[in-house]
This record gives structure tokens, C-alpha cells and sequence, in this order.
């Protein structure tokens, strides 16, 4: 029985040490750098035709912090972040600085001066909307970045809000609208749907879903797989249309009242800090399904992590 106990001991220890040498299938992977190929379609941008050719190559984008290509999926690594580090936001200022933008984003943005009317530009409703909002968090003891049109590359936060203001020029519409795209990480509809409440209640705008656009949808600052300047994958993300600066009424809120509006953002941004912990933010890493029916150049093989 004492050496039958022997052996089982031994035969436990080396399966024990051969799993511990044999890597785990899941990790292994062909490494693509930043900047690289990956096989997956690239998120829709604006000036895409509605019918994409699927035969085509891909042509997303590994983001900065690069990518490793698995059977089936693209692995991102998640972030390495200070858990207990100060929290950190991201106003982004709509239509600010285009001028500046770097040759990825094309020449269309630099074009896109924003809404203007009744002598009121949406830059400057923008910009006194980030302020107010930087004010509120910082008091509360949140790093506030406040970002023009052009993302610092692989912009990494607890979250990130691009503000603006629509116009349909002839005043008929009124409310707010809101949008995220899609490859990201799994808090982004929470992020959405906290702001969108909160704003909504304390504004008593109405949400305008039936004029969400493809511009919103394919929104650059965070179409990662197409920019590297844009916010990192793992940066909840959202672009919010605040009102219709043609309309009378969302005008007013915004040009007499944008403490409402600043508030209620602010708000709305600190409950979803306050139920997202950093430790859940970026708690693992990102899977994207490849497209096995979009063949395409493949990285080439590097050391496997």
C-alpha cells in the first residue's frame, strides 16, 4: 500500500510539472505590433459604401498597445494600470482644433467646423460645457483631460465622453441623441445607458434615437480599429449630441442653462465610476472574432508571449 501511495505521489508530481511546462494553447498566438494587420474588418467609417465589398482584405488596424492573432479571435492585451491610481475622464471638445488633426483622419474632418446658429457656434457650447464638466469631477477628485479633435493615440481612462450639438438649420428637431461602437470592452452600453438617464431626467430632453447617424456610429475617436489615434479599446467610450442649438428650447438649455447640462453629464459619469471599479474596467483581456471570409495579408510570425 506505502508504494502504491509512492507511486501515485510521483505520477501526480510529474503531471503537476509537465502542465506547468506546457503552455496553455489559448495564450499562444502570432504577436502583430501597432499599426499592424489584423484579421478582422476594420469598424464602418462614414465614407464607407453602405455595400462594403466582403471580399476585400481587412484593413483593421492592431491597436497600440499591438495584438496577438489566435485560432479564431484577436486577442488585446489588457492595459497595465495603476488599480489604486487617481480615477481619469476624457472630455473630448467636438469640432476643436481640426486644424491640428494628423494625416490618418483625412481631410473630410479638418472640413467639419460644426453647427453654428442664432449667432451661437457648437465649439464654444462644447468647450463651456467640458469646463463646467471639469470642474464638477475634479472636485470630486477625477483627473479630467480635456481633448480637442485629435485623441492622443491609444488614449487610456476610466472613461470618455465627445460632447457636441446638432442643427437641422431649420429649428423643427429637439433632444439628444448618443452612440459607441462596437469591438470594445463590455461596459460601454453601461456607460451609454447611466449618462443617457441621468441626462434625460434632469434636462427633460427627450432621446432623439430615429437621428443617430452614421457619423456617430463610426465615430473616429474611438474606431480604433482604424486609428491609432483614437481611445483604447478598453476606454469606455461614447460621442453625445446635447441638444439642437436650432431649436428655442434646447438652445436655451444650453446657452442659459449649461450648469443643468454640466451637472447632469457630470453626474452621470460619476455613477458609472462609482458602480465600475478600475479592477473591473480592466479586469482581462479583449476577444474580437476574426472574419474567416475576408482573406487578407497576415502578420508576420514573431516570439509567441
Amino acid at each position: 500500500m506505502a508504494l502504491l501511495i509512492t507511486v501515485v505521489s510521483v505520477v501526480a508530481a510529474v503531471a503537476f510539472v509537465y502542465q506547468s511546462l506546457t503552455p496553455d494553447p489559448r495564450s499562444l498566438g502570432v504577436i502583430v505590433p501597432a499599426g499592424g494587420p489584423l484579421p478582422i474588418t476594420a469598424d464602418p467609417d462614414p465614407d464607407d459604401p453602405t455595400d462594403m465589398d466582403l471580399t476585400a482584405p481587412p484593413v483593421a488596424l492592431a491597436p497600440p498597445t499591438g495584438a496577438v492573432v489566435q485560432q479564431g479571435v484577436v486577442r488585446l492585451p489588457k492595459p497595465t494600470i495603476d488599480l489604486k491610481a487617481q480615477r481619469r475622464v476624457g472630455i473630448q471638445v467636438g469640432h476643436w482644433q481640426t486644424t491640428d488633426v494628423p494625416k490618418e483622419y483625412g481631410t473630410r474632418i479638418t472640413a467639419q467646423t460644426g453647427a453654428a446658429f442664432a449667432g451661437y457656434t457648437e465649439v464654444d457650447l462644447n468647450m463651456e460645457i467640458a469646463n463646467r464638466m471639469k470642474t464638477l469631477l475634479t472636485a470630486q477628485g477625477i483627473a479630467v483631460d480635456i481633448i480637442p479633435t485629435t485623441v492622443p493615440i491609444g488614449y487610456l481612462a476610466d472613461a470618455f465622453i465627445a460632447l457636441h450639438c446638432d442643427s437641422d438649420g431649420v429649428g423643427e428637431l429637439s433632444g439628444f441623441k448618443m452612440a459607441r461602437s462596437n469591438r470594445r470592452g463590455p461596459f460601454e452600453d453601461a456607460l451609454l445607458s447611466t449618462i443617457k438617464d441621468v441626462y434625460a431626467k434632469a434636462t427633460g430632453l427627450d432621446y432623439d434615437f430615429a437621428h443617430v447617424s452614421r457619423q456617430m456610429l463610426g465615430y473616429f475617436s474611438f474606431n480604433w480599429s482604424r486609428y491609432q489615434h483614437a481611445t483604447s479599446p478598453f476606454t469606455p467610450s461614447v460621442i453625445m449630441e446635447m441638444g439642437f442649438i436650432s431649436n428655442d428650447d434646447d438652445r436655451d438649455l444650453l446657452v442659459e442653462h449649461p450648469d443643468v447640462v454640466a451637472r447632469a453629464l457630470t453626474d452621470g459619469v460619476l455613477t458609472f465610476l462609482d458602480e465600475h471599479p478600475r479592477s473591473k474596467l480592466f479586469s482581462g483581456d479583449l476577444l474580437v472574432p476574426q472574419a474567416p471570409l475576408r482573406p487578407g495579408p497576415q502578420a508576420t510570425p514573431s516570439a509567441t508571449p
